[in-house]
């Protein structure tokens, strides 16, 4: 079975808090994009081990990979000892913010759910995937959607919200370094006044839900301010964006990567031109659209 994995990008982000296990309060409203990665599953017939492989030498393809992870989480929770092969062509960057692990892991669930019709429910599959990682189980649902907690308790967005966000342009860019999520959280709790006060932000989307307010007024990060102290080349790129086409940009989870929403081709092309200007020409740069194809 050949699967389709897709990339995301945080249109909201606010850590509101530090909970008693260590991990941190959050809501966010969170996209998948069409575009991500590709996973072909084949169900080894004679039985044997799971076995991984990667269109990118540099990602691990060992117990380490979240793919991996969840193909052995998977067959544990079916009790079955059969063969699993893997390969996996990466296209999602990876420590950019995109979600690229946590979707390949949602997605191993979700295909093998369906190639051994184990008839598993979305919340057993979601419990299996906040197992694995917290931004596992919003790949599960391929379309826009709210996230609270660490991640795992997941709200889906009425119908009029959803397709106010489905099929929306934007263009996605990151710079030749990354940011490794661990890093940014202990930065951010370095911060004076770093948690966001969590019913002002449940308002604000109320408000934007309601249709009362655009899209681009809600985007927020928290990790910008963490970020943004270390790795200067981003909020000066997003200033000469805003200068030089005028459309808005977020950073998406903990970065590197991020995003501006657009209107057109020729303002995608203007801002490929400055990606490239100020991050070099192999800076990553993707059109794409919120919303999963597949």
């Amino acid at each position: 079975m050949r699967l389709f994995s897709p990339a995301k990008v945080n249109l909201l982000l606010a850590v509101t808090g530090r909970r008693e296990d260590g991990f941190h309060e959050l809501i966010s409203l969170v996209s998948p994009l069409n575009f991500g990665d590709d996973l072909t599953i084949e169900i080894l017939p004679n039985g044997g081990r799971i076995e991984l492989s990667c269109s990118e030498p540099s990602l691990p393809v060992d117990s380490s990979n979240l793919a991996f992870k969840a193909a052995v989480s998977f067959l544990n929770a079916i009790g079955s000892s059969t063969g699993i092969r893997i390969y996996l062509e990466k296209r999602i960057p990876m420590e950019a913010g995109l979600g690229g692990g946590s979707s390949n892991a949602a997605t191993v669930l979700w295909g093998l759910n369906r190639m051994f019709d184990a008839g598993l429910s979305i919340d057993h599959l979601s419990k299996l995937a906040a197992e694995i990682g917290s931004d596992c189980p919003l790949f599960l649902y391929r379309k826009p959607l709210v996230m609270r907690g660490r991640g795992e308790v997941i709200q889906e967005l009425d119908a009029t919200s959803a397709e106010v966000l489905e099929g929306r342009r934007l263009a996605v860019f990151k710079p030749d370094f990354g940011v490794p999520t661990g890093w940014a959280y202990s930065k951010l709790s370095s911060i004076e006044d770093r948690y966001v006060n969590a019913r002002s932000i449940e308002t604000k989307l109320k408000v934007w839900a309601s249709g009362e307010m655009p899209i681009e007024r809600l985007l927020y990060n928290s990790f910008e301010a963490a970020v943004f102290n270390k790795f200067i080349p981003i909020p000066a790129l997003f200033s000469l964006i805003r200068e030089e086409i005028g459309v808005q940009c977020l950073m998406s989870g903990s970065g590197s990567a991020c995003f501006a929403l657009t209107e057109n081709d020729s303002q995608e092309a203007e801002l490929m031109e400055l990606v490239a200007s100020a991050w070099g020409k192999d800076a990553f740069f993707q059109r794409c659209r919120l919303g999963s194809d597949a």
